[in-house]
Parts: C-alpha cells; structure tokens; sequence
C-alpha cells in the first residue's frame, strides 16, 4: 500500500501545484462535454478564493496529487439563514491516482476537520450531470436546495447540495419545491455560464 500523506496546505506546497492538481483531475470532464470554470483559474485567484477557508492536500513524497477545500462562513440563502455553513469545493485528483482511497482520505480528513468547526451544514455543489457524486451525497442525507447557472465560462448548469449535520429542518416535499423553483428560474432566465437569455435594452 503507498504511504500517501493527508494535511492542511503546508507553506511550502504552491498554489501553483494545487491549481495543475485540479486542472489535471478535470480533463476527463472535458471529454465528457462540459468544462468546468476551476481549470480557469489562476494561482491567484485561487489563492484569493481561498483566503478564509481551508485547503487540503493529499502527497506522494512533494507531489500534490489530490486537493480539497472547505470554506466556513454565515449562510444567507433560504436553507442556511443564520447557520454556520461548510462551503466544500475545490476538489481534484490527478488522473493516476483517480480510482484510488486517495480522494476517500482526503475527504475524511476535510470531515473531520468540520466536525470541529461547529458547523450546522455542508455545502458543495457539482454539475448536473456528476450523478455519482450527487448520489453519494444523497446517501449521507444531503439534498437539492438550488439550481445554478454556474459561473462565466462554463457550458453546463450545476446543482447546490446541502446536508445538514443535526437534522434538516425542512421537509422533504419543501425542499423538492424550492429546487424544481429555482431550477425553473434559473433556466428560464439564463444559459451555462450566466448569459442572459434574453437582451432587454
């Protein structure tokens, strides 16, 4: 078994090799027709992006080859008014290491890390067509709580998941109808990417 290393970004891993790290892990996503907005990206505005929150790395000897983050902030949309919220993103896995526990320990190390952050929900979300991931979230409880159009660049809508770590407050059929709203909206008003349908002058 390889004797991986699982720890919060020490200074001396960059920016740099996280960023590569991400964009290398989503190039099977290329292939399969969308295009996330991540591999965008630059060092910097990675590094930015993740001032306040936590970034995770997986290495073999130096080399990052897997990376997760998690952002704790104030919720303020309709199913986090006034929680403590764990924004999880930023996930990626070089292609070698892909089918591996490397990206299973990652994740456990973020969770555990959440565990003492007094977090009431976690967040994350993912293209609408990453079924996988979907179903591993709705597995551990999580559910639909709004569509999105994702951001400039990308060629897909994606989907916002929450799973609230003490027990949802909302039913099930709620939270149904303010996905399907937001979904309805969303699609009406906007293509991938955030461009308006239509030009009002």
């Amino acid at each position: 078994m390889e004797d991986f290393k699982y720890l919060e970004k020490p200074d001396w891993v960059s920016w740099n090799s996280i960023l590569e790290c991400i964009r290398s892990s989503h190039k099977v996503n290329d292939k399969r027709g969308f295009h996330m907005t991540n591999q965008e990206m630059s060092a910097e505005e990675l590094q930015n992006k993740l001032k306040n929150g936590h970034c995770f790395v997986a290495l073999d000897g130096d080399k990052v080859i897997g990376t997760c983050s998690t952002i704790i902030r104030k919720g303020n949309r309709w199913w986090s008014r006034g929680k403590t919220i764990a924004y999880n993103c930023l996930d990626g896995v070089l292609p070698e290491y892909q089918g591996t526990d490397v990206f299973i320990d990652m994740r456990s190390l973020r969770s555990r890390f959440i565990k003492k952050s007094n977090v009431d929900i976690i967040q994350f979300n993912t293209a609408e067509q990453n079924k996988v991931v979907q179903k591993m979230a709705l597995k551990r409880g999580a559910k639909y709580v709004q569509y999105s159009a994702t951001g400039k660049g990308a060629n897909y809508y994606s989907v916002i998941m929450a799973e609230w770590l003490n027990g949802c407050p909302f039913s099930d059929k709620y939270c149904d109808f303010r996905f399907k709203l937001s979904k309805y909206l969303i699609k009406a008003l906007w293509k991938p990417g955030y461009k308006l349908r239509f030009w009002f002058n």
